[in-house]
């Protein structure tokens, strides 16, 4: 009879011992991430793929089962806010995240403007903000050491001046005219260009025409007078066929490059057949529309199958935003928390990710994402799309 009853015990204590190995593995909680972007109005275009990009991340990591730190797996809420491209509206949308929804996690506004009011309310907060706005570079926002929680999601500038340094020296351009339009996009990024490309051995000389310019043809023609070997087109990329016309019409220079251009411009938007001369245009990320490699390909059938209103020109946007939530999950796990934004936001500048566009990381001066980079040249009709190394290790 003792026997029998220390059989049972032992059962008993066995079947205790396994519930509560089930009752620990069945431990699960939930992170809220905020979302941010103009889904409606002026910024549509700007504002849909990245948020598309971060609801699928979401829904591909909680499909997967979620994540783990210690006995806990966690699942996303991601809570959706449209800005409606205003920025009262982008105000009122992250004070409901932050303040009442006590979000600490929050992607977008990608728009530069409601990105530097919207960081107003975060920064006091101590929120992980991530957004790809310019702005939060070029003002100094990500070298503050009193917004350490603000995080860029964009190649820096100098890094993208690597990539377009990299496409002139392949076309053997030594003089370059960077024609631009005359406003803080481009007095922002131009004067550091000029001043890397001097180091490289490459003159680059700015010829700026005002916003109302209905014509560029004066301002190629100030190009060709300066004997170039390359006109370089920078911003707004929508009157890039124009200036390619007038490159080829008045034989400008033997060469044509720019920044973010469609390379259907050289294909056959601007003069209807592929241009004559070689072209290239450098990319803060792989090209989304002529995917580098498998992995980018990949991505990019999975984002239009999951949202067919990202197709077009800004789909891009989408890289901004799509591999931060991984890589904020996976800095989580090395901080060993979900709640402690300051040990998250060290992870994050210590973490190397291995992503879609590549190797990102963060670290140095500034805290913007540095990634792969693209690059697309385009001879005789033909279009070369590459992806360009990040410097993560």
């Amino acid at each position: 009879m003792k026997s029998i009853l220390a059989h049972i015990s032992l059962a008993a204590l066995m079947s205790v011992s396994i519930s509560s190995g089930a009752l620990a593995q069945d431990k699960t909680g939930v992170v809220r991430f905020g979302l941010n972007e103009s889904l409606s109005g002026q910024f549509q275009p700007v504002g849909v793929p990245p948020a598309a990009a971060v609801k699928m991340a979401v829904k591909e990591i909680n499909d997967a089962g979620g994540f783990k730190i210690g006995d806990t797996t966690y699942t996303i809420d991601l809570v959706e806010t449209d800005n409606q491209s205003e920025p009262a509206s982008a105000i009122a949308g992250v004070t409901k995240l932050v303040e009442d929804e006590g979000i600490k996690f929050i992607f977008g506004p990608t728009q530069s403007g409601m990105a530097i009011q919207t960081a107003e309310i975060t920064v006091p907060n101590d929120v992980i903000h991530f957004s790809a706005a310019s702005l939060w570079q070029s003002r100094g926002l990500l070298n503050d050491p009193e917004k350490p929680y603000l995080f860029g999601t964009q190649n820096p500038l100098q890094a993208i001046t690597v990539f377009d340094l990299a496409g002139i020296k392949e076309l053997g351009a030594k003089k370059v005219a960077a024609i631009s339009q005359d406003d803080e996009t481009t007095r922002s990024t131009l004067p550091s260009m000029v001043e890397d490309a001097k180091a490289e051995g490459i003159e680059v000389i700015p010829i700026l025409f005002p916003t109302n310019a209905t014509d560029l043809t004066s301002y190629v023609s100030r190009a060709k007078a300066e004997n170039v070997d390359m006109v370089y087109f920078f911003f707004p990329q929508a009157r890039v066929s124009e200036a390619l016309r007038a490159t080829l019409d008045l034989q400008a220079a033997p060469t044509f490059g720019g920044r973010a251009i469609n390379p259907e411009a050289a294909v056959s938007e601007a003069i209807g057949k592929p241009i004559p001369i070689p072209f290239y245009s450098s990319f803060s990320n792989p090209s989304f529309e002529f995917p580098p490699n498998e992995k980018v390909k990949a991505y990019r059938d999975r984002l239009l199958e999951f949202e067919p209103a990202v197709a077009g020109g800004h789909a891009t946007f989408s890289f901004f935003a799509y591999d931060f939530v991984p890589m904020l999950v996976e800095a989580m796990k090395a901080a060993g928390t979900v709640e402690d934004t300051a040990a998250i936001s060290k992870s994050l500048q210590e973490i190397t990710y291995e992503g879609v566009i590549g190797k990102i990381c963060y670290g140095g001066e500034i805290r913007t994402a540095q990634s792969d980079g693209g690059l697309i040249f385009v001879k005789d009709g033909e279009i070369d799309s590459r992806s360009f190394p990040s410097p993560c290790q």
